[in-house]
């Protein structure tokens, strides 16, 4: 027996459907999200405050949100990429040939071509330092991701080359747990994937509602995060058949976000807004936009290369305004986001199988034939 149906998943909401395939708008909508980072950084560079990032909504600014909104397309969509393949090596060599060879060139493109161009310090100084030589070991394991590199961005508010990579760690640990839950079989059952959203969600309930996250290093805190919003999308693809899309499920959630809005539950809430956002959008019907489905996926290059750009522009031309300095930096970084999907990320992505097959003679396991997931 089949472990995925082959047929859309339709659902209850005026002829909104979720479809297994690739006919959806998620591409475009990751282009959205990692452009409202750029605009919420842009706030934070040219005012020299993060703090003065504009609130979206409630307490959520641009950059906040939007991040959230990426975890949850990714724990849908990597979700849906694990039950389909039913297979670690191809798992595995999906989700690291997505991630980490842009992401060492970026790091190499930092150290090479912003770091000399914005450092105060003589180049024979900047290349000897640990801090420079030590970057792709401490970016590439996570150690340590804001390529602070030595004298760079001296009049700025922030000395960092790469502020924005941090949540890439959390990135990586989703797929890791993703990858765990299957091969301990906590994919077998639908409720068991909804636990992952419940879970984190009565965490991060409890640990901002009596102060425990306070005491506890910030990654706890993010961990819970990144793990309701992760979680909710996964819940969302083991449930995708039964789940209600339509306009009274919205005005609900609106209407209880407001109403839990001085509460720790609104960050839970929350995210169910985003989702349904996310959802109707990414899965509505409309043909003549159909050709957005077909843009390069520019979101990843965008969201990693955006930060430097813009403190570099900002270093340059401290007088910029915020929408200058967004106007500014906007085309470059989709340029050098092109660049990346069109040399780097698209050409890596078609060695799947060929690295698929590496890790398989290396004894990673096999598929395995047969299985059934997500079951009632």
């Amino acid at each position: 027996m089949s472990n995925i149906a082959k047929k859309p998943a339709a659902l209850p909401s005026e002829g909104f459907a979720i479809t297994e395939g690739h006919d959806n708008f998620f591409t475009p909508l990751r282009l959205v999200f990692a452009s409202l980072v750029v605009l919420g950084h842009a706030y934070a560079i040219a005012l020299r405050d993060a703090s003065l990032e504009p609130h979206m909504l409630y307490h959520y600014t641009f950059s906040y949100l939007a991040v959230n909104l990426f975890f949850i397309a990714s724990g849908f969509l990597v979700t849906k990429s694990m039950v389909y393949r039913g297979d670690t090596p191809s798992f595995i060599s999906a989700r690291v040939l997505r991630i980490f060879p842009a992401l060492a060139i970026h790091v190499l493109f930092v150290m090479f071509i912003i770091g000399p161009l914005a450092t105060n310090i003589a180049w024979n100084d900047f290349f000897s330092s640990p801090d420079w030589y030590l970057q792709p070991l401490m970016v590439l394991t996570f150690f340590e991701t804001d390529m602070n590199l030595p004298g760079i961005f001296d009049t700025n508010a922030e000395q960092f080359g790469s502020a924005t990579l941090w949540t890439l760690r959390y990135e990586v640990i989703a797929y890791i747990g993703t990858l765990a839950v299957f091969s301990l079989g906590f994919l077998r059952k639908k409720w068991m994937v909804l636990a992952q959203f419940v879970l984190p969600s009565i965490g991060w309930i409890i640990g901002t509602r009596f102060g425990i996250f306070e005491a506890l290093p910030g990654t706890i805190e993010n961990l819970f995060r990144f793990g309701i919003a992760y979680g909710l999308g996964a819940a969302i693809y083991a449930y995708r058949e039964r789940l209600n899309f339509g306009w009274i499920t919205l005005a609900a959630l609106i209407t209880a976000s407001y109403l839990l809005r001085k509460t720790e539950v609104l960050e839970v809430v929350m995210n169910a807004v985003l989702c349904w956002v996310i959802f109707r959008v990414a899965y509505m019907k409309a043909p003549k936009w159909a050709w957005l489905q077909r843009i390069p996926d520019l979101s990843y290059g965008i969201y990693i290369y955006h930060w430097c750009v813009l403190q570099l522009l900002f270093y340059w031309f401290p007088q910029l305004s915020v929408m200058e300095l967004f106007a500014l930096s906007f085309p470059p970084t989709v340029a050098l986001a092109a660049l990346s999907w069109y040399i780097v990320e698209k050409p890596m992505l078609r060695n799947k199988i060929k690295f698929a097959n590496w890790l398989r003679g290396l004894g990673f396991k096999r598929p395995m034939a047969k299985q059934q997931y997500l079951l009632d």
